[in-house]
């Protein structure tokens, strides 16, 4: 019964546009949770419907004896999706996750590059010849607004807007990202001078089509960016989500809130931000005592004698 229910939800992350990694990730985790309901027999609406916080508490203990609290959260994540949604279909009345504290989660810094890598990276394709034009567009646009590998493999022509600065990400979640005055340089240097002889099917409307002309793939383009990576002599064990991370870390580096961040990333929640949250976190002693009317710095000040 469980195994049905479970079925219908992921169709109905289908037609809301979930990435197919996204649907994949969802069922995997309630699977787990079946099998951990299942130890007693089947697991029922019925037994779904007379879930409460206590057993769900105990199933998020069970889960952090085995994974990280990151991995943790994330199951939980899926459960209260999943309990949403049975909530909307009228099959359950209550929540259990309603009052579940999930596990807490100690952010690190994701990798990055510096700013000068980036540049190093981002014009190591020479621009004389029809790959390297594509890599150099790949690559700027990447970095400059801060796309998901698939988001940016999967643009077409029709969703630039280059006299205006901006691009359309389409999706689960579509928006508007705006679009570097470099970046909007490249681009139309490459529209203009080998995409369209480069395309298998004239009417294909994919903006970065591979060497076969058909759309690029992740891999084909995780193997380019490793590639370059190697050629300006970039150490790092380079992946194309650095440069997703490198583009937020320099923002927020730069005076761009969280706010911002999660605005270009299309995240539903600021929490998808806390990766970034410590950046430019100030010595919150320093501050103290320098703004503080009676702080060690205001005092040291009257110390002083006038001259």
């Amino acid at each position: 019964m469980m195994e049905q229910l479970i079925a219908q939800f992921l169709e109905y992350l289908q037609t809301k546009k979930y990435s197919t990694n996204s649907v994949q990730s969802h069922r995997l985790d309630l699977l787990r949770f079946k099998e951990w309901l299942e130890v007693e027999g089947e697991a029922t609406l019925f037994q779904l419907q007379e879930l409460t916080t206590r057993d769900i508490q105990a199933y998020s203990d069970f889960l952090q004896e085995s994974v990280k609290p990151r991995t943790a959260a994330r199951h939980l994540s899926s459960l209260r999706l999943f309990f949403y949604y049975l909530g909307t279909q009228g099959l359950i009345k209550k929540d259990p996750l309603d009052l579940i504290r999930f596990p807490e989660i100690q952010y690190s810094l994701p990798e990055m590059l510096s700013a000068e890598e980036v540049v190093a990276l981002l014009e190591a394709p020479p621009l004389t010849h029809y790959l390297g034009m594509r890599d150099r567009a790949l690559l700027e646009l990447a970095y400059s607004s801060g796309l998901k590998v698939q988001e940016l493999l999967n643009l077409n022509v029709e969703d630039l807007f280059l006299d205006l600065g901006f691009l359309k990400v389409r999706g689960r979640r579509e928006r508007m990202v705006p679009v570097t005055a470099k970046a909007v340089e490249i681009i139309t240097q490459y529209l203009e001078t080998f995409r369209e002889s480069r395309l298998l099917n004239k009417e294909d409307p994919c903006l970065f089509p591979s060497r076969n002309g058909t759309r690029m793939s992740r891999v084909g383009f995780w193997y380019m960016v490793k590639k370059y990576a190697q050629r300006v002599g970039i150490r790092a064990n380079i992946n194309p989500r650095m440069l997703r991370h490198s583009f937020a870390i320099h923002l927020v580096q730069n005076g761009m809130d969280l706010t911002g961040i999660k605005t270009l990333f299309g995240y539903a929640q600021m929490n998808a931000t806390a990766q970034y949250a410590h950046i430019n976190v100030p010595d919150y002693h320093e501050t103290y005592h320098r703004l503080h009317p009676r702080g060690q710095h205001s005092v040291e000040e009257e110390a002083i004698e006038p001259e």
